[in-house]
This record gives structure tokens, C-alpha cells and sequence, in this order.
């Protein structure tokens, strides 16, 4: 376990290091105290210090020897994992197409009822209320455009 701690505690660091100088791409506003590369980078800066700190602990713990679970397609959490990616890249994909207002409470939905839930009219009220509170906290206090697709 502790080789695989080192070894993902690693590749989150590459990857939490690649996002942060990727912010520095982002277009810069006058006149806005926070700009679109905030949030990308706190999360960034958040994820090193989590993955330094899984790193630093498993070099410094010489006592955890056990062995590093293995990951199988037949364990239905895993599956579960897969299709909740599937569902984010799918929508990421249509957003541009179809549009937030279209794609979005096909995804909350989606990862409702992957994660369990099965009472259909709250999920639905929910999915709806999320997208439409989402959308106009971005359009009008924040002045985000989202995209539109079919209704633009």
C-alpha cells in the first residue's frame, strides 16, 4: 500500500502542478477582483498539498507494508465509478450542442439515480431546481453566459 500511496500521491502532484500553470492561459478581465482562474487554482493548490502530504506520510510510515487493494471491473462500486465518468464526459460533450439548460438536468438526474435514489418526483423537481438556480446565479450574479445550444 505504501508504494501505491507514493506512486498516486505522485501523479497527483504532476496533475495538480499541470492545472495550476494552466490557469495562467486563462483570459484576464480588467476590472474583476476574481477572475475565471480562482477556483481552478485553489483547487489545484489544494490537491498538491493533499497528494504532498499522502506522500510525505508513506515515506516517513516504513510500517505499512500491506498490500495495495487491486481494482476489478466486477466490483460494482468501480462500475458505478465508470458510468458516473461516462455521464460528466458525456455532458461535457453536449453542453455545447444541446445546451446547460437542456444536458444539465439529464446529468443531475443520471447521478441520482446512480447513486441510488428511486423516488422519481423529488429527483425530478431537484434536477430541475439545481439547473435553473445554477444558471441564473451564473447568468445574472455572476455574468457567466453558459452555453446555449439549441436555444441559443
Amino acid at each position: 500500500m505504501r508504494k501505491a500511496n507514493i506512486i498516486a500521491g505522485g501523479i497527483g502532484i504532476f496533475f495538480s502542478a499541470a492545472a495550476f500553470f494552466k490557469t495562467f492561459t486563462f483570459k484576464q478581465f480588467k476590472n474583476v477582483p476574481v477572475g475565471p482562474e480562482f477556483f481552478p487554482r485553489a483547487l489545484a493548490v489544494a490537491l498538491f498539498i493533499c497528494c504532498l502530504v499522502l506522500v510525505i506520510q508513506n515515506i516517513i510510515d516504513k510500517n505499512n507494508t500491506e498490500a495495495a487493494p487491486t481494482l476489478s471491473l466486477k466490483n460494482k462500486d468501480i462500475q458505478r465509478m465508470l458510468i458516473g465518468l461516462a455521464i460528466i464526459i458525456a455532458t461535457a460533450f453536449l453542453w455545447s450542442i444541446l445546451g446547460f439548460l437542456i444536458v444539465t438536468p439529464f446529468t443531475i438526474f443520471g447521478l441520482m439515480l446512480l447513486l441510488g435514489k428511486r423516488d422519481w418526483i423529488k429527483m425530478v423537481i431537484i434536477s430541475v431546481a439545481v439547473t435553473a438556480v445554477v444558471f441564473l446565479a451564473f447568468r445574472f450574479l455572476l455574468g457567466i453566459e453558459m452555453p446555449m445550444g439549441l436555444l441559443g
